[in-house]
């Protein structure tokens, strides 16, 4: 790794890097999905990966950057460049596509993506501690919003400005009508319809940036602007309701954030009575998101709230569901209508057998619990698809829409579908997946089973084979054992854990005699085929195989 070392507390390199230079740029790279990687070729080749990575980050940041490694998969850059100082947000959109292109880890070729938090100093903060913790803060908001996204933090933070200045800003900001609501929908996870959608609170900061509510509303709780602030969220979702309502969406629920402050307060179910009978509008058109630490305070007096506000028959959703500590034994005592899946469980959920088990299993408790279940933070059509076939009740991401503001909103909203053609029904037809990294190996095998009536699949990437197999329903895989990514074996050990219903069938020229006895026994495999292959053989155990798959009923 090319000039890399660890970034140390106080380290001396960076400090004496810092110092020489008046205005500087701080880009925290993280490499998404590093774990999978990981799991998937092994720490060594992992390792590798991210060495390649982090060279190509240097020779990219020449002559006037310098790399380090913060911690795991994440790297720190730091440069003066002047491209990069005039314009920090087109200079991170560069770098993206530079990681985004095919990387050499012999005897590999991978694609990496990443996720950028950016800090420019003096503008964004004044000292060396300050720009590593904006940058920091920049990259989890990054990643919350998305893969292969960068940002950087508003100069209106409460951080990056002086307590008094962000302090007389906030409390301005009912005054001054700075404070607005977009919505991000989510959809039926059957057939795109959209279910709902989410507000989600912004300020919009005296300098025109937008923030988030994790910017602001710690310091709106410490000034006690949390009640003015509640009433106006209350009112505006009311009216847009209303809105809605009239213009014939009378079935759309709207999910409102909750926090504990406002749980407590006395006459929340009497004022929220109130606003609704004012404007005609029913209270089984809201449903409430619920952190899982607001079910630890004051339980009885939240439960009690809770049951009032499910008797007039407003929804109650657990939102992050497994990152907040309230554990399994919290859910039987709530009147909770739906638990959503934390992106954390989403990200790799059609690769990663861990993120694919908890999916399965947070489903399935839903189900025993009679609760709705939703997956936020969905990006891409692999992760419909295997949602859709643990199923996963409601889908909710950037993959579908972003949050928006009502007026750009309403067009989607009369459209009533959000991506149709990611449910439509595939044909009913067998379908068979070929793996094969030998591309006259696939081409040959395609001609043996073009006539047999089957759906082909074919791909020589095992990372699209798994994408293959979440957005289409396989009965049958046929893999090679030596490929360059993955054994054969080891891929097909992982499509057990994630599709325990596919029918799995080697097809090597290679005998391992000790791994693929290993593999059958444990039934990672159906059946060891050889190369070369007699054709009518091969097509009599593809149509056994299918035959088994639907015997298992």
């Amino acid at each position: 790794m090319t000039g890399l070392s660890w970034l140390g507390a106080g380290d001396p390199g960076l400090c004496e890097w810092f110092a020489a230079r008046p205005r500087a740029l701080f880009a925290e790279i993280a490499l998404d999905r590093f774990v999978g990687l990981v799991d998937g070729l092994g720490e060594e080749t992992a390792g590798r990966a991210l060495a390649a990575a982090a060279d190509r980050i240097a020779a990219f940041a020449l002559p006037a950057g310098r790399v380090w490694r913060l911690r795991g998969a994440c790297l720190l850059l730091a440069t003066d460049a002047p491209a990069a100082l005039e314009d920090p947000e087109g200079f991170a959109a560069r770098l993206l596509e530079e990681l985004a292109a095919p990387l050499a880890v012999p005897p590999y070729t991978l694609r990496l993506n990443a996720s950028i938090g950016l800090a420019l100093v003096p503008e964004d903060a004044g000292d060396l501690a300050a720009a590593l913790s904006a940058a920091d803060r920049a990259l989890y908001a990054a990643q919350r919003s998305g893969v292969g996204r960068s940002r950087r933090p508003s100069p209106w933070s409460a951080e990056a400005r002086s307590v008094p200045d962000f302090t007389r800003a906030l409390a301005r900001a009912l005054e001054h009508d700075e404070l607005a609501l977009h919505y991000q929908p989510f959809v039926d996870a059957a057939d795109g319809r959209i279910a709902g959608v989410e507000a989600l609170l912004r300020w919009r900061a005296p300098d025109g940036c937008l923030l988030a509510p994790p910017q602001f509303l710690p310091r709106a709780e410490q000034l006690g602007l949390m009640r003015g602030i509640s009433g106006w969220v209350l009112d505006r979702v009311i009216a847009d309701a209303r809105h809605w309502r009239r213009a014939g969406l009378d079935d759309l629920k709207i999910a409102v954030n909750v926090s504990t402050v406002q749980l407590l307060e006395e006459d929340l179910v009497d004022q929220l009575e109130v606003r609704l009978a004012r404007a005609d509008v029913a209270f089984d058109q809201f449903e409430i998101e619920l952190s899982e630490s607001t079910l630890l305070r004051d339980i009885e007096r939240i439960r009690e709230v809770l049951r009032r506000l499910r008797s007039y028959g407003v929804g109650l959703t657990l939102d992050d569901f497994g990152v907040g500590g309230a554990g399994l034994v919290q859910l039987p005592r709530y009147p909770l209508s739906k638990i959503k899946i934390d992106r954390d469980f989403v990200g790799e959920v059609a690769h990663d057998q861990g993120q694919a088990a908890i999916a399965r299993a947070i489903i399935a408790m839903g189900r025993q619990l009679h609760l709705k279940v939703m997956a936020e933070g969905v990006e891409s059509e692999a992760q419909v698809g295997y949602l859709r076939r643990a199923d996963c009740d409601q889908l909710q991401g950037y993959l579908f829409c972003g949050p928006l503001p009502p007026a750009e909103l309403d067009p989607l909203l009369h459209q009533r579908y959000l991506r149709p053609e990611l449910f439509a029904k595939g044909p009913a037809s067998r379908t068979l997946l070929l793996v094969d990294d030998e591309e006259n190996v696939l081409r040959a095998l395609q001609r043996v089973f073009r006539r047999e009536g089957y759906r082909v699949l074919a791909t020589s990437r095992v990372a699209e084979a798994f994408e293959l197999l979440a957005s289409n329903e396989v009965q049958v895989i046929v893999s090679d054992q030596r490929m360059s990514e993955l054994s054969g074996t080891e891929f097909l050990g992982r499509v057990k854990e994630l599709y325990p219903r596919t029918m799995r069938l080697i097809l090597s020229g290679y005998t391992d005699l000790a791994s693929v006895t290993e593999a059958i026994n444990r039934g990672a495999i159906y059946r060891y085929l050889t190369k070369p292959w007699n054709e009518d053989e091969l097509r009599h155990h593809i149509r056994e195989a299918f035959r088994t798959w639907e015997g298992l009923g």
